[in-house]
């Protein structure tokens, strides 16, 4: 369930902005200082195992390191634009396909893939070195190391109160918590798989699987060495997918010299899905944008011009807003934090503001 829209009223959405952003920031700061430190595991051998269990080259353009932003994939060589950077077989990729059949019996119909696949992780996680897909379940961060915001204190959801992230935030945890009642008798039955895999287990790995797998034909899968790449809101560079020749790739949108970090984008997400989705924000993030919506008396002498204006300026909703409804008497603003421009931003909101709210005083 992720974030789809962020609503306000006209005279309240710059501290509802504001608010969120800010306490987002500082807890970015403070999580970059830990990432390196959090992330510090030694991948080296990791993409040789990957191709080995491929029996195939996935990558010979990029390399494991670690970035601000913790495990990142850096250029080996000089990558130029439309060059293939990286190729993953669907036969190395983990679906819920992978879930043993005695297992997958065993849950309903009601419960979504994403918990599907948290469950196989808690499997594989369970079997420790034994299980064929060791080196990377290893790799991915542990309890404690997520920052979205079903993880966040109480306190620290308050400050954030105003804006439909903190409701986003409840249905997702309440979502989570349905998904692992309908599957807890399975882990009770089933101990010898799961252990001791409590709630929190189950929490985190379905995070995980939120925050790191694609959406494909072949199904929602995590994609093992792909999903070490960083997020650039402005990259064209995507995961796609190949039937024809059974693979996830990436295809390369800018040059890169060696040793730069290779980024593309998770989709075109605001702030408030990538701090709910993902655990983190960007600064000036060009998907941002506030809702307000108001209404029009039919009394007013303006009325019909501005449901004109209305429709005729109207701005579609980004990836994170669609499939919502839309009503006449609302508009979407894009909001990008750009320092020098905040005053004239917020001067320019009031004017729009004050014209549809001009109402007959006959």
């Amino acid at each position: 369930m992720p974030f789809r829209v962020r609503t306000a009223t006209a005279s309240r959405w710059w501290s509802l902005h504001t608010v969120f952003n800010t306490h987002c920031l500082c807890r970015n700061l403070y999580y970059s200082a830990l990432s390196k430190r959090q992330f510090s595991g030694n991948c080296d051998d990791f993409l040789q195992w990957l191709e080995r269990k491929a029996a195939c080259s996935i990558s010979s353009s990029l390399f494991i390191g670690n970035s601000s932003y913790g495990r990142s994939l850096f250029a080996s060589k000089i990558i130029q634009t439309g060059d293939c950077i990286l190729k993953v077989p669907y036969r190395v990729q983990i679906t819920a396909d992978n879930l043993l059949p005695e297992i997958r019996s065993l849950i309903g119909e009601e419960v979504g893939n994403i918990a599907k696949l948290a469950t196989v992780i808690l499997i594989e996680k369970k079997l420790g070195q034994g299980s064929e897909w060791y080196p990377y379940i290893s790799c991915l961060p542990q309890q404690g190391e997520l920052h979205n915001t079903v993880f966040w204190t109480e306190s620290e959801l308050e400050m954030i109160r105003p804006s439909s992230v903190y409701q986003e935030t409840i249905d997702q945890k309440s979502q989570i918590e349905k998904d692992f009642l309908a599957i807890k008798h399975i882990f009770e039955c089933s101990h010898q798989s799961f252990g001791d895999s409590t709630y929190k287990d189950f929490m985190h790995a379905c995070t995980l699987v939120g925050s790191r797998a694609w959406g494909s034909t072949n199904g929602l899968a995590l994609i093992p060495f792909a999903d070490f790449l960083n997020h650039d809101g402005v990259s064209e560079a995507i995961v796609m997918s190949d039937d024809d020749k059974q693979c996830s790739e990436i295809i390369a949108d800018r040059d890169y010299a060696p040793g730069e970090q290779v980024l593309i984008r998770y989709g075109k997400f605001s702030n408030a899905t990538l701090m709910l989705d993902f655990g983190f924000t960007i600064p000036y993030n060009i998907y941002d944008q506030v809702q307000i919506q108001f209404d029009i008396p039919k009394h007013d002498p303006l009325r019909d011009m501005k449901l004109e204006l209305l429709h005729q300026y109207f701005i579609p909703p980004p990836e994170d807003m669609k499939g919502l409804s839309h009503p006449v008497n609302s508009f979407s603003i894009k909001f990008v934090l750009i320092p020098n421009l905040l005053f004239v931003l917020q001067n320019h909101l009031d004017n729009i503001v004050q014209f549809f709210y001009i109402d007959s005083l006959y």
